[in-house]
């Protein structure tokens, strides 16, 4: 119908796009301007997908829609649209053009991979048939994941959990939304675990099952490029919480150590006048008891309490006692705790 603009964009762009067509995206000017002049193209069968001017959502336009809500003199609304609002173009349920994915099935270039809009028409019901077959089996694999999700979070927060993940896919998202979205469903497998505490094992529960389950769900999704950055997200929490579990667990080793074995044959205990305030009640009784451990030279003092009579109940009691207390303290000595004696 526009055969004379038709020929002077064949030859005034066409070679300028393929000698970049392997080295940067084709601007989606270019994308919609074939579409607007190719004759063989039926613009009809396209749409585009664009982000609303006041909510940061994603809508999708006819191409032949008119333009009636953006000022300017310019009629159809593809052309008044602004082109950093223009995500993608379709051809009919097909993305043929997708900023983000750096795809170009138009003119072939980037991650188009030299396909081209003619073959993408050509081919499109056998792609139409083996699309509808990956849907139908990621359908029965999200059936399952979020029954499996269910057992960790319950009905109410799965369905929250879908609110969540359709919200993120519907909107211009970034970096941060990312992060909030994956802190968010994290936030539900907290509130679900702490109420379930008194009728469940949390041992068959535990995060990193549930962060592998969610991973799972978001590898469903159909955005390549946010499902990426969401997956990359997930596995930095499930580090995070791995390496967080294992210091727990050497901090626990550390502080309930592998006691050695003491044989008395080993130790050599003897009572010394002790010190420190409490006049002659401390510093002329033997109320000191001092224990090495021979092997090692380890030396050991607690003091014992300033009696100044003793009998041989009350003497027996007191180093046996003492006794137990000091080899405790010694045998920390021995693997290398730091724990000082303590004073009765």
């Amino acid at each position: 119908a526009n055969g004379n603009s038709r020929t002077d964009y064949d030859e005034e762009e066409t070679e300028n796009i393929d000698e970049t067509s392997n080295s940067k995206l084709t601007p989606v000017k270019e994308v919609l301007r074939r579409i607007q002049w190719d004759p063989t193209l039926p613009s009809s069968d396209f749409t585009i997908i664009h982000y609303d001017r006041v909510v940061a959502t994603l809508c999708e336009t006819s191409f032949d829609a008119s333009n009636d809500s953006i000022s300017g003199k310019e009629r159809q609304f593809v052309f008044a649209l602004p082109e950093h609002r223009i995500k993608a173009v379709k051809f009919r349920e097909r993305v043929i053009w997708d900023k983000e994915m750096r795809t170009d099935c138009v003119f072939g270039s980037m991650n188009g991979n030299g396909v081209t809009i003619d073959s993408v028409i050509e081919s499109y019901d056998e792609w139409k048939t083996e699309q509808e077959q990956r849907e139908e089996r990621n359908r029965i694999r999200q059936v399952e994941v979020l029954k499996e999700l269910d057992i960790f979070l319950g009905d109410m927060r799965v369905f929250a959990l879908k609110e969540l993940s359709y919200s993120l896919v519907r909107s211009e998202w970034d970096i941060e939304s990312v992060n909030n979205y994956v802190k968010s469903v994290v936030a539900l497998y907290y509130d679900a675990r702490n109420e379930r505490k008194t009728s469940r094992n949390d041992e068959n529960y535990d995060i990193v099952t549930f962060l592998y389950l969610f991973s799972d769900l978001v590898a469903l999704m159909p955005k390549e490029n946010s499902r990426e950055v969401i997956l990359k997200e997930i596995e930095a929490v499930i580090n995070r919480t791995i390496r967080s579990d294992e210091t727990l667990k050497k901090n626990a080793n550390r502080n309930t150590p592998a006691l050695p074995e003491l044989k008395e044959s080993e130790l050599e205990e003897k009572f010394v006048k002790g010190s420190g305030a409490g006049g002659q009640k401390i510093n002329k009784t033997s109320n000191k008891v001092i224990l090495v451990h021979i092997p090692t030279r380890i030396r050991v003092e607690c003091q014992v309490c300033k009696h100044i009579t003793f009998d041989c109940t009350k003497l027996s009691l007191n180093f046996n006692s003492f006794f137990f207390q000091t080899k405790i303290l010694l045998t920390f000595e021995l693997t290398g705790n730091s724990i000082a004696p303590t004073e009765s």
